[in-house]
C-alpha cells in the first residue's frame, strides 16, 4: 500500500495521514470512490518510493476504547463471578457484519489507501480509491472501537431507561425465544434489574439476572437500538449492521449457556470452560505429540507448531488458572528456540504435555466456577520463611476464622549440604528454591487447618523476592527445582478449587513471627525447641494472642514433607502423587478460631515491640508505628486484590 498517488491523480497526498470516521454508512453504500485506468503510465512522488500509509500516519484516534477491548472477558468473569448463586444469568450476543467498511473517511483523505488492483498479465493497471477504514491501516482498529464503544454507552443509556419504555426492535423476536427463555419463571427475589452490556471489537455481549421475561425484551432492545443509533439500520435485514446471519444461528437468542470470546459460560451453574472446537482441536494435538513421543523417541515438533500451540494452551488456561503452574518445562524450550521439540528425549516436558492433556479433558466435566478465577481479600493468611535449618510456617484467619497455627520442619542432613552458598559454590539449591518448598508447605498445613473450600481466598506471605514473583506467575524460568514446586502447588490449587493465590512480600527484618520457628533446631540457641511443647511455650511468650485465644502447634506428616523433600533432590513425580495426599500432619489441643487475628500480628513486626520497660512517651510512638505498618500492609494487599480487578465500566452490574 503506497502512501502516494500515482498515474492520473495529480499532486501529492497530505504529508502525514489525517482520518476522522464522521460517520457509520449504510452496507449498501458505494466502499470506492472510483476505480481510475492507469494504462497510460505510473509516475513516483519525487522520483523514488514514498513511506506507506502507517509509517506516515500521524495517528490521533482515541485510544480509550482500545484500553477497554483488553478487559472485556475479565469483566465477564467477574461478573458472573459475583452473581448470586440462585441466580439466573442470561447471556445473548450480537455481531456487527463487515464493520471497518461502515465508517467513511473524510472527504479528499481517502487518497491515502489507494491501491493497485491486481490484474492479470498484460491488461490494464487500475486504482482502487477507496472510501471507508480498510484492513490493515495502524488506526484503523482504534476508529472503529471508538465507534462500537459509543454504541455500548448509547445502549447503556436505553437501558437505564424504564423496562417497557423502548419500542420492540425489528429484530427482537431473534431474543426472545429458546427453551431456557420461554421456560423463565419470574423471579421475585431481586427488587432491580441487574445487567451487563459490553463490547470486544465488533461483538456486542449482554448479561441478564431478570425479574421477569420483560426484563430481557427490554435489554435486548436497548442493546440493538443503541447499535443502530452509532451504525445505521438497513432495510434489507441480509445488509443490516446487526448481522442477520448470526441472528439465525441463534445467537442473540437470551439463553443459560452461551459461547463468548472463545469460551463456553453457564450462567446457572456460574462456570466456563473452553469452547468445543478449541477444546477438541488442543486435545487432538497433544494426543498426537505423546504418541508419536512414545513410539518415535527422534521425531520432533516443528517449533513453529509448538510455539503455536503454547499459545493456544495459555488462552485455554484463563478458564484453568493453576494449568499455568505446569508450563515451566514448555517455557523453558521457547528461550532456546530449537528447529524441532522432542518430547521423548525431555522428561520432564513429556510429565508437563502429558499433565495437561488431563487437565483439558477434566475440564469436560468439571468446568472451572468463575468465581475461582478472581482474587480477593483474604479468607485466611499463611507467613512462611526458610532458612539453611528448616521451614516455619504461621496461619492465622482474616476474613474466616482458623486456629492460631505454628508449624515447623528440619530440612534433612543432604538437603543442608546441597544448599549453595560461599563455602558450597557448587551446591544444587538455591534459597529461593528453599523458600518456594517452604510456601508450598505452608499450603498444604494450611488446607488442612483452613479447611479450604472452593472459592476461598488464601494469602501468603514470603520475604523471598523470586519465590513471590513464581507463584504470582505460576511459573519458573531460572529455576527447575522452583518450576517443579509450582507444578505440585498448581495440582493442590486444582484439588481445593480455591481462588487465586496473592502472594506478598514482607521484609526479612520484619519477620520474626517466622524467623524463630524456622530456626528453632538450634541457632540461634536461644531458640533451641527440642519439642513441640518447648515451642508452643515459647511462641507463647514471644506473641502472646489477645484474650481467649492460643497458639496450636501443627506436627507436619512425614509423608508430606517427604515429597517435598524428594523434588528438592529432583526426583519425578506424577500428577496423581500430588492430587491424592495423606493428611498433611495433625493438630495438637486446637483452641478457638478467630477471624481478623492476622492483623493483630502485624505488630509484631515491629522490633522490640514486647520490651516491657519502654518508657510510655515511646508507647505512643510505638503504637502509631503498629498503625502505620498495619496500615501500609493492608494497603499492598489491596493494591495487589485490585490490580486483578478489569477496568471498570460505567455498568449497574455488579449492584452497588
Amino acid at each position: 500500500m503506497q502512501g502516494c498517488i500515482v498515474g492520473g491523480y495529480q499532486g501529492n497526498p497530505p504529508e502525514a495521514t489525517k482520518i476522522s470516521p464522521i460517520a457509520a454508512i449504510p452496507h449498501k453504500s458505494r466502499k470506492y470512490r472510483a476505480i481510475l485506468d492507469l494504462s497510460f503510465g505510473l509516475t513516483l512522488k519525487d522520483g523514488g518510493i514514498v513511506e506507506s500509509v502507517n509509517d506516515s500516519t500521524v495517528k490521533t484516534a482515541p485510544k480509550g476504547a482500545i484500553d477497554q477491548m483488553g478487559h472485556t472477558l475479565a469483566r465477564i468473569i467477574h461478573a458472573m463471578a459475583q452473581a448470586d448463586e440462585d441466580a439466573k444469568v442470561f447471556m445473548a450476543k450480537w455481531d456487527i457484519k463487515d464493520g471497518f467498511w461502515r465508517l467513511q473517511a473524510e472527504e479528499g483523505a481517502e487518497w491515502n489507501f489507494c491501491y493497485v488492483l491486481p490484474q492479470k498479465p498484460g491488461m490494464p493497471v487500475k486504482l482502487v480509491v477507496p472510501i471507508s477504514l480498510q484492513m490493515g491501516w495502524v488506526e484503523s482498529p482504534p476508529y472503529f472501537l471508538a465507534a462500537s464503544e459509543t454504541g455500548r454507552d448509547v445502549a447503556q443509556q436505553y437501558a437505564e431507561a424504564p423496562v417497557g419504555s423502548l419500542d420492540n426492535h425489528k429484530f427482537i423476536s431473534h431474543s426472545l425465544q429458546g427453551e431456557d427463555y420461554n421456560s423463565f419463571q419470574a423471579n421475585t427475589r431481586f427488587d432491580k434489574l441487574s445487567y451487563l452490556i459490553d463490547v470486544y471489537m465488533d461483538d456486542y455481549i449482554s448479561m441478564v439476572i431478570p425479574r421477569t421475561q420483560e426484563d430481557l425484551r427490554h435489554v435486548a432492545n436497548a442493546v440493538m437500538t443503541g447499535i443502530h443509533d452509532v451504525f445505521p439500520a438497513d432495510k434489507i435485514d441480509g445488509e443490516d449492521p446487526v448481522s442477520h446471519k448470526k441472528l439465525l444461528k441463534q445467537e442473540a437468542m437470551w439463553a443459560l449457556t452461551k459461547d463468548i470470546l472463545g469460551f463456553t459460560f453457564d450462567g446457572d451453574e456460574k462456570t466456563i470452560w473452553l469452547e468445543e472446537p478449541k477444546r477438541k482441536s488442543l486435545l487432538a494435538t497433544l494426543h498426537k505429540w505423546l504418541r508419536d513421543a512414545r513410539k518415535y523417541k527422534n521425531k520432533g515438533i516443528p517449533f513453529d507448531e509448538y510455539r503455536s500451540t503454547l499459545s493456544k494452551l495459555r488462552h485455554a488456561f484463563i478458564s484453568i488458572p493453576c494449568g499455568l503452574g505446569l508450563l515451566s518445562p514448555c517455557n523453558a524450550v521457547l528461550r532456546t528456540e530449537p528447529t524441532s521439540v522432542y518430547l521423548g528425549k525431555n522428561s520432564h516436558l513429556l510429565q508437563a504435555i502429558t499433565d495437561i492433556r488431563t487437565l483439558l479433558r477434566e475440564s469436560i466435566a468439571a468446568p472451572t466456577k468463575c468465581s475461582q478465577l478472581v482474587a480477593g481479600w483474604p479468607d485466611y493468611v499463611g507467613v512462611m520463611d526458610a532458612s539453611g535449618h528448616g521451614v516455619g510456617l504461621v496461619i492465622t484467619g482474616a476474613k474466616k476464622g482458623c486456629p492460631p497455627t505454628v508449624a515447623r520442619f528440619q530440612w534433612p542432613a543432604d538437603i543442608t549440604a546441597s544448599i549453595v552458598s560461599d563455602d558450597n559454590p557448587e551446591g544444587t539449591i538455591t534459597n529461593s528454591d528453599l523458600e518456594c518448598a517452604g510456601l508450598l508447605l505452608c499450603y498444604l498445613v494450611m488446607e488442612d487447618v483452613c479447611k479450604i473450600a472452593p472459592g476461598d481466598h488464601v494469602a501468603l506471605f514470603s520475604d523471598n523476592s523470586p519465590t513471590v514473583y513464581w507463584t504470582r506467575k505460576l511459573a519458573s524460568k531460572s529455576s527447575v527445582i522452583a518450576g517443579q514446586l509450582i507444578r505440585a502447588l498448581a495440582l493442590r490449587l486444582k484439588v481445593s478449587q480455591a481462588s487465586p493465590l496473592s502472594t506478598l512480600h514482607v521484609a526479612g527484618d520484619a519477620n520474626a513471627m517466622t524467623d524463630i520457628p524456622s530456626r528453632s533446631f538450634g541457632d540461634p540457641s536461644k531458640w533451641f525447641c527440642e519439642t513441640d511443647i518447648e515451642l508452643l511455650s515459647l511462641y507463647t511468650r514471644e506473641f502472646p494472642l489477645p484474650p481467649q485465644l492460643s497458639w496450636n502447634v501443627y506436627r507436619i506428616n512425614t509423608r508430606i514433607s517427604s515429597r517435598i523433600v524428594s523434588i528438592l533432590r529432583m526426583q519425578h513425580f506424577s500428577m496423581e502423587e500430588w492430587r491424592r495426599l495423606p493428611s498433611p500432619g495433625h493438630i495438637g489441643h486446637v483452641g478457638p478460631s478467630g477471624p481478623d487475628l492476622w492483623k493483630w500480628t502485624l505488630r509484631y513486626r515491629i522490633p522490640h515491640f514486647k520490651n516491657a520497660s519502654v518508657a510510655s512517651g515511646d508507647l505512643q510512638q510505638l503504637s502509631e508505628t503498629v498503625d502505620s505498618v498495619t496500615s501500609q500492609v493492608k494497603s499492598e494487599l489491596q493494591r495487589l486484590v485490585a490490580l486483578s480487578q478489569p477496568l471498570a465500566r460505567r455498568v449497574k452490574w455488579p449492584m452497588e
